[in-house]
C-alpha cells in the first residue's frame, strides 16, 4: 500500500508540473484535435487488438537485439515522462510502454501498438526533460499515425469501408501466421535499417510540438537536441532524416501555434537527477510488461 501511495504520489507530481500554464482551452482542444491526424478510415476493435499483437511480436525482437538497460529508476522515470505526454495523443485506445535500451547509437525506435524504445546514448546527448519529451513524443506521433501499418499496407482493399489488419494478421491459419511473422520482420527492417519517410518523419515533429505542448513540456526542448544530434558526425542512427528541413519545420509549428512565446517546462534539475541514479538489477518485470501475451510466444 506504502508503494501504491508512493508512486500516486509521484503520478500526481508529473502532472501537476507538467500542465499548461500558458494555453487557454480553446487552444487546448485545438492542439489536441490535431495532435494526430489520423485518417478517417474505420479500425475495428479487433484491429487494435492485432495492431498492438504486431507492435508486441516487434518489441520482442528488438529486446533480443539490444540490452535492456539495468537502471530501474531511469526506466520509471522515461516511463513516467513518457505516460504524461501520450496522455494527450488521440489513441485512447492504446497503453504506451517505455523501454530505455543500450546502445552506443544515438536513436530511439517505436513499434505499432505502443512499444517506444529509446537508447542510452540518445540519453547521454540530452540535458533536461524537455528533450526527452519531445522524442518520446515524436515516437508516440509514429505509433498514433499508424506509419508502419500504413507503410506495409496492413489495410483492406480501397473498396473496403473498414481495414482489415485483423483479417490479414490474426488469423489461425499457417498460412496466416506465416505472413504475420513476414511483417513483423519487414517491420523490424524498417524501424532498425531503412527508417520511416521523411513525410512520415515531419508528421511526427508536428505532432510532437503539440503533444509537448499539451503535456506542458517545452517542444524547444526536441529542437535543441536535433540541433545537437545534427552536429554529431559519428554514433548518430542513419535512419534519421535531413536535420535542416526537420528544423525548420519544428520552428515553423512553434511559430504558427503560437507556442514560441510560452513559458513551459524544460525540468533540467530533475532530469540531471533522474540521470545520476546508480545502476541496479535488470528491472524484468518491465520486459515481461512489454512481451508478454504476445500471439507467437
Amino acid at each position: 500500500m506504502k508503494l501504491l501511495i508512493l508512486f500516486l504520489a509521484i503520478w500526481t507530481l508529473f502532472a501537476l508540473q507538467a500542465r499548461i500554464t500558458q494555453a487557454d482551452e480553446v487552444n487546448s482542444c485545438e492542439w489536441r484535435a490535431r495532435s494526430s491526424d489520423i485518417d478517417r478510415d474505420t479500425y475495428s476493435e479487433s484491429d487494435t487488438e492485432e495492431e498492438i499483437n504486431f507492435g508486441r511480436e516487434i518489441a520482442a525482437r528488438i529486446l533480443g537485439q539490444f540490452k535492456m538497460a539495468g537502471n530501474a529508476k531511469l526506466q520509471k522515470y522515461v516511463n513516467l515522462v513518457g505516460t504524461a505526454v501520450s496522455r494527450n495523443c488521440n489513441r485512447p485506445d492504446l497503453v504506451f510502454h517505455f523501454v530505455v535500451i543500450e546502445s552506443s547509437e544515438v536513436n530511439a525506435y517505436s513499434t505499432p501498438g505502443g512499444y517506444v524504445f529509446i537508447t542510452t546514448a540518445l540519453l547521454e546527448k540530452m540535458g533536461n526533460e524537455a528533450e526527452l519529451a519531445g522524442v518520446l513524443a515524436h515516437e508516440i506521433g509514429h505509433v498514433s499515425e499508424r506509419h508502419i501499418v500504413k507503410e506495409l499496407s496492413l489495410r483492406g482493399t480501397e473498396k473496403s469501408a473498414v481495414s482489415s489488419i485483423a483479417a490479414l494478421l490474426g488469423g489461425a491459419s499457417k498460412s496466416a501466421e506465416i505472413a504475420f511473422l513476414q511483417a513483423v520482420d519487414k517491420a523490424v527492417e524498417l524501424i532498425l535499417r531503412d527508417g520511416f519517410k521523411k513525410e512520415d518523419e515531419l508528421q511526427a515533429d508536428s505532432s510532437a510540438v503539440l503533444l509537448c505542448a499539451l503535456s506542458g513540456y517545452d517542444p524547444e526542448g526536441l529542437v535543441t537536441l536535433l540541433d545537437k544530434i545534427g552536429k554529431i558526425k559519428t554514433g548518430v542512427g542513419k535512419t534519421y532524416p535531413v536535420y535542416d528541413v526537420r528544423l525548420a519545420t519544428l520552428q515553423k509549428v512553434i511559430s504558427d501555434e503560437g507556442i514560441s512565446h510560452m513559458k513551459l517546462a524544460l525540468n533540467t534539475e530533475r532530469f540531471v537527477k533522474a540521470m545520476q541514479v546508480e545502476k541496479g538489477s535488470n528491472p524484468l518485470s518491465i520486459i515481461q510488461k512489454v512481451i508478454s501475451g504476445g500471439v507467437h510466444e
